[in-house]
């Protein structure tokens, strides 16, 4: 629903300010053009316009999501990314719109976006039983998202129809949604920032397995002109998660943070992330971290060599092969800086300091690739890397308990420095070695 809510913002989007200075019906008929060009641009986009009916005040229509290719370069030309595989996910889906104009003090355009058909690929693997549950959704409008466009046609809100349904076929599934809002702002066309609350989402099979989040927050923002200058934020109170094999995990207190930087053709990225705790269940074994960290980044992108891959088309191998070697040739470097937890509990329940690992991949400038095209194995000498670890005693006599680390722990010898064993890494021109130790 994601990408079909993002489908309904980019067709209704667009400035009309000059629209206060209008009796309520010379606006209604502005809107009603406005809708009219962004129909007309969605039809040269990939997309059929079907079953249209006009009155005063209202409209509805059929967005007829019909060529994935163009679909697919139309979004990422909007900042939104959408992927080729995605794209053909939702081959021939029709999606039905119930417009109305100048509803409440807000809205000048206001919009119900619901499925009315689904992807026939997606129908084709379904039971009888599966297909009538799809025809029930669509009939019901059990996924409906409803978007206020606002008077200037700069900002938008919106939310997703509460869900408490179960979906019956040869595996049942629980789906309930509740508190799901969003909102954002655009200059012209182009999604500047945006914002969404869940209070709760889950989906729950017969099987056994279940995946639920709780209390999500979220926000982007788009800083400057490029889509490579952006901060985002997100923080989600639960992650819970449980397949059909005894095992289940819950993630407590997350907070997520991104952020990308555009300077002189060249873009970076960096992503931190913090958990307060993390129970892993796995059969009889039991484990908790506490004080979770992450922080990582990608450095030295070439913009040119990413905004022609998100040009190509999807069948374009040799394109996508040009366009990688120019982004290898500028160089990459990777970091991850840290990823850390201070605490960790043994199998006796006792809970003992945790590890923290960092390292950093550099990717060298490549100038000739003819010789790495004839021996890919020349890629291993463009790369040097550095990790270093570390773990606190009590941890890594746990870890030596393990068969398939004990075995690792016989080959390689750690150091010892304040109550920790330590590892350092270093891969340099073909030649691995482990604290000092030469390997390869």
């Amino acid at each position: 629903m994601k990408k079909i809510l993002i489908l309904l913002i980019v067709l209704i989007a667009g400035g009309a300010g000059y629209y206060f200075g209008f009796g309520s019906a010379k606006v209604t008929e502005a809107l009603k053009a406005r809708v009219e060009t962004e129909l007309g641009v969605l039809q040269n986009n990939g997309f059929r316009i079907e079953d249209r009916k006009v009155e005063a005040k209202k409209e509805h229509f059929i967005i007829h999501y019909a060529d994935p290719d163009k679909i697919a370069h139309y979004f990422r030309s909007k900042n939104i990314n959408l992927s080729d595989e995605d794209a053909y996910t939702f081959k021939d889906l029709k999606i039905g719109v119930d417009l109305n104009y100048l509803k409440g003090a807000y809205s000048a355009v206001s919009a119900d976006i619901y499925p009315v058909a689904f992807p026939p690929a997606l129908i084709r693997t379904e039971t009888r039983q599966g297909r009538n549950e799809l025809d029930r959704i669509a009939k019901d409008k059990v996924f409906l998202v409803h978007i206020d466009i606002n008077k200037l046609f700069t900002s938008f809100q919106g939310y997703l129809k509460d869900i408490d349904e179960n979906f019956k076929d040869v595996e049942s599934l629980k789906i309930v949604s509740r508190g799901f809002k969003f909102g954002g702002t655009f200059d012209k066309d182009l999604l500047t920032s945006s914002s969404n609350t869940v209070e709760k989402l889950s989906f729950t099979s017969n099987q056994e397995a279940e995946f639920a989040l709780e209390k999500l927050k979220g926000s982007y923002t788009l800083n400057g002109k490029s889509i490579y200058n952006f901060s985002s934020n997100y923080t989600v109170g639960k992650i819970f998660f449980r397949d059909g094999n005894d095992q289940n995990m819950t993630l407590n207190d997350l907070t997520f943070d991104t952020r990308g930087i555009a300077e002189k053709g060249f873009a970076s990225s960096s992503a931190n992330f913090k958990l307060s705790s993390a129970d892993i269940y796995e059969g009889q074994r039991e484990h908790r971290l506490e004080d979770i960290t992450g922080k990582f980044s990608l450095e030295n992108l070439s913009i040119p060599a990413l905004e022609r891959m998100e040009q190509l088309d999807a069948n374009d191998t040799e394109g996508f092969n040009q366009a990688f070697k120019s982004l290898l040739a500028k160089g990459i470097v990777l970091k991850m800086d840290e990823f850390s937890a201070k605490k960790i509990r043994d199998k006796n329940g006792k809970m003992t300091d945790g590890f923290i690992i960092n390292s950093v991949v550099r990717i060298d400038k490549v100038t000739d690739f003819k010789p790495i095209e004839e021996n890919p194995f020349l890629l291993l000498d463009i790369i040097d890397a550095t990790v270093h670890m570390e773990f606190s005693d009590a941890l890594y006599a746990q870890m030596q308990r393990r068969p398939e680390l004990a075995i690792v722990s016989l080959m390689f010898t750690p150091l010892s420095r304040d109550h920790k064993k330590i590892f350092d890494i270093e891969y340099k021109g073909g030649s691995l070695k482990i604290n000092g130790k030469p390997i390869l």
